[in-house]
């Protein structure tokens, strides 16, 4: 067995992990799929010449563990995305078949989720069934109806309970997309004048701007009317929020929005719902700027 180059491995998986953290709120699920596989295929070369045990490998990358060694951080690549990317590398056995079956994947976080579906020997789909998942992951659907229908085939197949604690865990990948979308906003805001930014969401009118940032407020607390919002062409990174949003807001039980409150603070709720507005005018996005 060779001995291993930790440096050097995180030399050659960084300029990766940074393309996707930096492209990801614009890129498709098919293209993060495709960097997380060749950052999986880096580790898999490196066990196999090492003999190093995946977590302690991925331990070893991040660097940042309990105990007397390894304290020190040497990389900002965290250990869940490198033990997903490896996964990903061992279900595709080459990169081309993630563009062969899902060449339309909306999102990773759907693939994340049906992911036990793949590599999982208890619950791995295969034939007809595996091509219906393979239909799913690539539709045109919502990104909740998706995110809906691999939560039923998990009760079905994984048989997931529905203690008061799985009823937040539910909501995670509705948090991601709050998150993902927060951050995005938060960085096109911070990075560029207002010009430039009315050019990059050319397609979203004022009108609709100051809805979305209506019912973002409104998810905050009880009590505020929600406003429909019109049928619209938007972008993918748009679309996936609204999703969210549009099912949270049209539900007349309240139950699901307290739960999202507990995982997304009405703070950071309200100051996304602040973002947008600003980007409505650009007197509003002054103020917002000086604030």
């Amino acid at each position: 067995m060779e001995q291993l180059n930790i440096q050097k491995l995180i030399d050659g998986i960084s300029p990766l992990y940074n393309s996707y953290k930096q492209t990801s709120r614009n890129i498709g699920g098919t293209k993060a799929l495709q960097i997380m596989w060749e950052i999986g295929d880096l580790l898999k070369k490196a066990i196999e010449v090492s003999g190093v045990a995946p977590h302690n490998l991925y331990r070893q990358i991040y660097g940042k563990a309990e105990g007397k060694e390894n304290i020190t951080q040497k990389s900002y690549i965290t250990r869940e995305f490198l033990g997903r990317s490896y996964r990903i590398r061992n279900i595709f056995k080459n990169k081309e078949n993630i563009q062969k079956d899902l060449p339309s994947l909306k999102s990773f976080i759907f693939f994340r989720e049906a992911m036990p579906f793949f590599d999982n020997g208890k619950y791995i789909l295969r034939g007809e069934e595996k091509e219906k998942l393979l239909s799913l992951l690539n539709s045109d659907l919502s990104p909740t109806s998706i995110l809906d229908k691999i939560k039923l085939l998990q009760k079905e197949k994984i048989g997931i309970k529905n203690p008061r604690d799985q009823k937040l865990s539910e909501l995670h990948p509705q948090k991601e997309i709050f998150i993902n979308f927060y951050n995005y906003l938060f960085n096109l805001i911070k990075n560029n004048d207002y010009d430039s930014i009315k050019k990059e969401i050319v397609k979203i009118d004022d009108l609709i701007l100051l809805i979305l940032s209506s019912n973002t407020s409104a998810l905050a607390q009880e009590g505020f009317q929600y406003k429909e919002i019109p049928e619209y062409n938007f972008d993918t990174q748009w679309e996936t929020y609204v999703s969210i949003l549009n099912r949270l807001s049209r539900q007349v039980d309240a139950k699901e929005r307290r739960r999202f409150r507990r995982l997304i603070s009405p703070e950071r709720i309200v100051k996304l719902a602040e973002m947008i507005q600003a980007l409505a005018s650009e007197e509003s996005f002054k103020n917002y700027k000086r604030q």
